[in-house]
C-alpha cells in the first residue's frame, strides 16, 4: 500500500468526493517499434497548485522496470517513438515554459528543445531521426487587419470573419490557428510549414519521408472543409493540396501504410453541412489514384471512445494507427456502452481484439501484433496492458488504494422502449443496500454515451445512500448503430424524453426504489434533457442541471460546435421556423417546473454559454420558483473531467448537497412511507 494513502480508518469505506485526489489515470501510450518498452504518461491531480500533473513513464516489457522521467511538475504530453525506436520525444510544460524534450534509450539522458509561445504538439518523426513535426496555435495576419499607428492607442479588438472564432478549452482563436511546424533536431529551430487561416492537425511523416499528410479544418460549417479533410506536403518546400478533392464529408487521423502505397483514416463523405451525429468509420486512400473506399462495409457503429464518466480528460480519441511493416491498421470502436479494440486489413476483414464490459481507451500497436492499451472498468479508471498473441497481459497498478474501499458495481439491464425497442440501461446501488428497504434514487440522464468505464461521481452517491441509474435511450451519439442515434434529430424532448420516462417506469416498480423521493440530473445535452424533464412532469423531487442548453433560439451560433449544431438536433433554425425552435427549448415550459432546481455552470463554457444558465435561472427566479445557480470561475466545458481539483470536488459535493437537502439519504423499510 502506497504510504502517501493511509487507509486505517478508511478501510471499507465507499467513495466520497474528496477521493478525487487520490487517483491516478493513465493517458497517453507509445510502446517502442521493437516491442521491447513502453511509454507512457500518468496524471494525477496536486493539492499544491490545485491542478495536475502528467508524468512521463519508461517500462522495460522484459525486466519489468520502470523510470519516471519527468518527476517535476509537469504537464507531458505528445508521445512519440523515432523509427528505430532508440528515442522517445514528448512534449512538456514546466513553469509556464513549453519545451520538446528527446530521451535516448542508449544512455537514458534527455536533451531538452526550448519552445517560445505555444506548445509543440501531436509529435511525428522524421524517419532519418533528424526532425520532428507537430502542431502549435499560430497568430495569422489577415491583410486587411491594421497595424498600430504611432501616436494613436492601440485598439482592443477580435476580429471574427470564421463562424469557429471560440474554442471550448481555448479561449478566443479568432486570431490564431492550429499550423504545422518542424523542430530541427541539430540546431533547436523551429520552422513554419503552413500559413493559412485553416486549423492542420495530425501530421504523419511518410515512410519514405518526403511527404507529410495531415488534416485541414475549415472554420466554416458548410464547405467540405469545414470538418476536416486530408492534405499532402512534399517536402521540402512544397505546400498543402488535398489528397481527395472530391471528398465532400469528414477525414481524421491519416496513417501512411504499405510503403507509402495507401493512407488510412477515420471518416464519412456525407455533404456538408456535416451534423456531428454521422459516424466516422475506418477508410483507406489508394495515394496514386486519390481515391478512397470504406474498409469494412458492414460496419455501422463508430470509430472512437465516445464513453462518458469523469475520468477522461478528453472523448472521442478519433484515430488510426498502422504500424510500419504491419499488415493491420488498429482503431477503437464504440459498442453498447463499452469501446473496444479492432484491427482490420487493407481487404476490410476486420476482427475485435480486445473487448468486454470495459472501456478501452488509448492503444499503441507495434509490428508483429503487439498492442500495449489503457483499459478501465467499472471497479478501474484504467491501467496499462499489453496484447500479444491472443492474450493480454495487466503491466500497472496505478490506483492500489481504491482496494481499500467499498464499490457499488453496476447491474445491466435492458428495457422496453418506444415502438419494440430495447434500451440499455444500468443501476448502481448503495454501498450498504438493503433489498427489504426504499432508497431515494437518482437518475442521470445524457445523450451522449453511458458506459463501464470507472465513474467516480457515482461511487461517492451510491456511498452516500442512493440508487442510481442510467440509460442509453435513443439519440445516445453511439454504440447502437447510426439508426439509434439519428433517431432524436429533429424531435428534441420527443421520443427521447418519452424512453427516458418508460426507463422510470421501470425503474419505480422495483420495490427497492422510493418513488416519491427521485433525483434527475445530467450535464451538457444531458443539462438539456433535465430541464426539459421538470418543464414536462412533476415526478421529480429535485433536480440538478449542468452546462445546459435552455434556449435553442438564442444559443444558435454561440457555441464553438456552431451554427450547425443547432440545426441539427432541432432540424430548424429560427429564422426557418420559429415556433419548432421555441417548442424544442427548455425555457419555454419554465412556467411549469415545480421541481427544485440547482443549476451549475462554468464561465468560461464556451460549448454551452454561461447565459444559457442565466435565462433559465433568471424567469425562475422571476416566477419565485425555487431555483439556485453555482457559477464555476475559470472553468470550461469539461469541467467535471478536466477542470481545477478544487473545483471538481466542490462540484460534487454541490450536487450531493441538494440531493440531500431535498431527498435525504436515509432509506425506509419497504412496507413504509417517506
Amino acid at each position: 500500500m502506497d504510504d502517501a494513502h493511509p487507509h486505517s480508518d478508511d478501510l471499507q469505506r465507499g467513495l466520497i468526493s474528496e477521493d478525487l485526489l487520490n487517483f491516478r489515470w493513465l493517458d497517453d501510450i507509445a510502446l517502442s517499434p521493437d516491442g521491447a518498452c513502453v511509454a507512457y504518461t500518468v496524471r494525477q491531480p496536486l493539492t499544491e497548485i490545485n491542478g495536475y500533473a502528467t508524468r512521463v513513464y519508461i517500462r522495460d516489457l522484459a525486466s519489468g522496470r520502470t523510470d519516471c522521467l519527468t518527476p517535476g511538475i509537469v504537464a507531458a504530453h505528445s508521445l512519440a517513438w523515432s523509427r528505430d525506436g532508440a528515442k522517445l520525444a514528448f512534449g512538456c510544460t514546466e513553469a509556464g515554459a513549453h519545451s520538446v524534450r528527446v530521451w535516448s534509450r542508449a544512455d537514458a539522458s534527455t536533451r531538452s528543445y526550448a519552445v517560445s509561445g505555444e506548445a509543440f504538439t501531436s509529435i511525428d518523426w522524421s524517419p532519418d531521426g533528424t526532425r520532428l513535426v507537430g502542431v502549435r496555435w499560430t497568430t495569422i495576419r489577415h491583410p486587411e487587419d491594421r497595424a498600430a499607428m504611432p501616436g494613436i492607442p492601440a485598439p482592443t479588438i477580435k476580429v471574427v470573419r470564421r463562424l469557429r472564432y471560440k474554442q471550448d478549452g481555448s479561449g478566443w482563436v479568432h486570431d490564431r490557428f492550429t499550423q504545422i511546424w518542424l523542430l530541427e533536431l541539430q540546431t533547436g529551430d523551429l520552422v513554419q510549414l503552413t500559413h493559412s487561416e485553416c486549423d492542420y492537425a495530425t501530421p504523419k511523416w511518410s515512410l519514405a519521408g518526403d511527404r507529410l499528410a495531415f488534416v485541414g479544418t475549415s472554420r466554416e460549417q458548410d464547405i467540405p472543409l469545414g470538418y476536416g479533410q486530408i492534405f499532402l506536403l512534399d517536402l521540402p518546400g512544397g505546400h498543402p493540396y488535398p489528397l481527395l478533392p472530391g471528398w465532400q464529408g469528414s477525414a481524421l487521423s491519416p496513417v501512411w501504410g504499405e510503403d507509402d502505397r495507401f493512407i488510412a483514416f477515420a471518416g464519412h463523405n456525407l455533404p456538408p453541412p456535416v451534423n456531428r451525429r454521422n459516424f466516422w468509420q475506418p477508410y483507406l486512400v489508394d495515394v496514386a489514384s486519390r481515391t478512397a473506399r470504406k474498409l469494412g462495409e458492414d460496419i455501422d457503429e463508430e470509430v472512437g471512445n465516445y464513453a462518458v464518466a469523469d475520468q477522461r480528460k478528453g472523448l472521442a480519441n478519433i484515430t488510426l494507427k498502422w504500424a510500419a511493416g504491419d499488415p493491420y491498421i488498429y482503431f477503437l470502436m464504440t459498442e453498447k456502452g463499452a469501446t473496444n479494440l479492432f484491427r482490420i486489413d487493407t481487404s476490410g476483414n476486420y476482427e475485435r481484439i480486445v473487448g468486454g464490459a470495459s472501456v478501452t481507451f488509448e492503444y499503441s500497436p507495434t509490428v508483429g501484433g503487439v498492442v500495449a492499451y489503457g483499459q478501465a472498468n467499472p471497479s478501474n479508471p484504467g491501467e496499462l496492458f499489453l496484447w500479444q498473441e491472443g492474450a493480454s497481459n495487466l503491466l500497472s497498478d496505478f490506483n492500489p488504494w481504491l482496494r481499500d474501499h467499498r464499490l457499488s458495481p453496476p447491474e445491466e439491464y435492458w428495457y422496453d422502449g418506444l415502438e419494440g425497442a430495447k434500451v440499455h440501461a444500468w443501476l448502481v446501488k448503495p454501498v450498504d443496500f438493503d433489498p427489504a428497504r426504499r432508497y431515494p434514487t437518482i437518475v442521470y440522464v445524457h445523450c451522449s454515451m453511458f458506459s463501464w468505464d470507472f465513474n467516480h461521481e457515482v461511487q461517492v452517491y451510491a456511498n452516500a445512500g442512493y440508487v442510481v441509474a442510467y440509460f442509453n435511450q435513443r439519440g445516445t451519439t453511439a454504440g447502437y448503430g447510426q439508426a439509434w442515434t439519428h433517431a432524436s434529430e429533429g424531435d428534441q424532448g420527443g421520443a427521447d424524453y418519452q424512453e427516458i420516462m418508460l426507463g422510470v417506469d421501470e425503474l419505480v416498480a422495483r420495490p427497492y426504489v422510493d418513488a416519491a423521493r427521485l433525483g434527475v440530473t445530467g450535464g451538457s445535452c444531458g443539462g438539456f434533457m433535465t430541464n426539459w424533464i421538470v418543464g414536462h412532469t412533476d415526478r421529480f423531487a429535485a433536480a440538478v442541471t449542468q452546462r445546459s442548453i435552455t434556449n435553442q433560439i438564442s444559443f444558435f451560433g454561440t457555441s464553438d460546435i456552431g451554427p450547425e449544431g443547432t440545426e441539427g438536433e432541432t432540424g430548424t433554425n429560427a429564422w426557418k421556423d420559429l415556433d419548432a425552435s421555441w417548442r424544442q427549448s427548455p425555457i419555454a415550459y419554465a412556467a411549469s417546473i415545480n421541481t427544485p432546481l440547482l443549476i451549475l455552470h462554468a464561465d468560461q463554457d464556451y460549448r454551452c454559454a454561461l447565459d444559457q444558465a442565466e435565462q433559465l435561472f433568471a424567469v425562475l427566479r422571476w416566477m419565485r420558483k425555487t431555483v439556485e445557480m453555482v457559477i464555476f470561475e475559470g472553468e470550461n466545458h469539461g469541467l467535471t473531467r478536466g477542470g481545477r481539483p478544487g473545483n471538481r470536488i466542490e462540484h460534487q459535493r454541490r450536487i450531493l448537497g441538494w440531493f440531500q437537502k431535498y431527498l435525504g439519504t436515509h432509506s425506509i423499510d419497504s412496507g413504509g412511507s417517506s
